[in-house]
């Protein structure tokens, strides 16, 4: 299966990524598609919803950019959109397990594969729905404006398809054992010194992102531990004591 984009984000490396879609609703993306299917025409519609569906590749145990990647993506920037875009490999062999240990239930408990969204599954497939932001039409082709993704930055992406509220919608929908696991978000403890080092359009992302906890799941109190987040070409520090999370520094 061939990929069609990708996906430009501000989070290079898997440490940061929301744990599903709209966690961080202020979160943007760009899709970029690849020459054979960058037409004008190949959108002609797609602005008049306001979700779509993205299908795309996991590239797990590949390695991530960190902030100090960021300059030089920059620096490839400046010479073509398309530039940011990596060379697609071919997909490595699944690394797999009959059951998971998902974040929500703090790494501890086990559950079937497929009753959860792993990444780790026979086939490396992912699922996001996202908030159409815009749709900007280039001499180079068409680039999709997302929000909400929760993805890597260079994600290849197989498919796009409009989310239909009549189809797609489930009112009714039990969310099984997650129902009975709530997710809890941390206290962001963000001195305002320290926000105006981040650009305007950049920062409630990334503080939402922060909300959600970065650390692995089911990580130990260490409270003069410092973490690391590549986010929008910065490195922002913090550290975690309970349910606050203090950012240190941002560069």
């Amino acid at each position: 299966m061939k990929h069609i984009a990708h996906i430009h984000t501000d989070l290079p490396q898997k440490f940061g990524i929301p744990r599903n879609s709209f966690l961080a609703p202020h979160l943007q993306g760009r899709i970029v598609f690849e020459p054979e299917y960058a037409l004008n025409r190949a959108v002609a519609g797609i602005d008049s919803f306001s979700h779509l569906w993205l299908l795309w590749r996991f590239e797990n145990g590949e390695p991530g950019g960190g902030a100090a990647d960021v300059a030089g993506a920059r620096a490839a920037a400046a010479a073509g959109e398309r530039a940011l875009a990596p060379v697609a490999a071919a997909p490595k062999p699944a690394r797999w397990s009959p059951t998971v240990r998902p974040p929500r239930l703090g790494g501890a408990e086990r559950v079937g594969v497929f009753a959860t969204r792993s990444p780790f599954r026979p086939n490396l497939i992912g699922l996001t729905c996202v908030k159409l932001d815009r749709v900007e039409l280039t001499d180079a082709g068409p680039i999709i404006h997302v929000l909400g993704a929760d993805l890597r930055d260079g994600t290849p992406i197989y498919d796009i398809k409009p989310y239909i509220p009549f189809a797609d919608c489930h009112p009714d929908a039990c969310g099984g054992w997650i129902e009975d696991a709530p997710w809890h978000e941390l206290d962001v403890d963000f001195p305002k010194q320290l926000q105006a080092e981040v650009p305007a359009g950049k920062l409630a992302g990334l503080t939402e992102v922060l909300c959600q906890d970065p650390r692995r799941a089911g990580s130990k109190h260490e409270p003069t531990r410092v973490y690391h987040l590549a986010y929008a070409g910065l490195d922002v520090a913090f550290t975690v004591d309970g349910d606050v999370l203090h950012v240190v520094c941002v560069s």
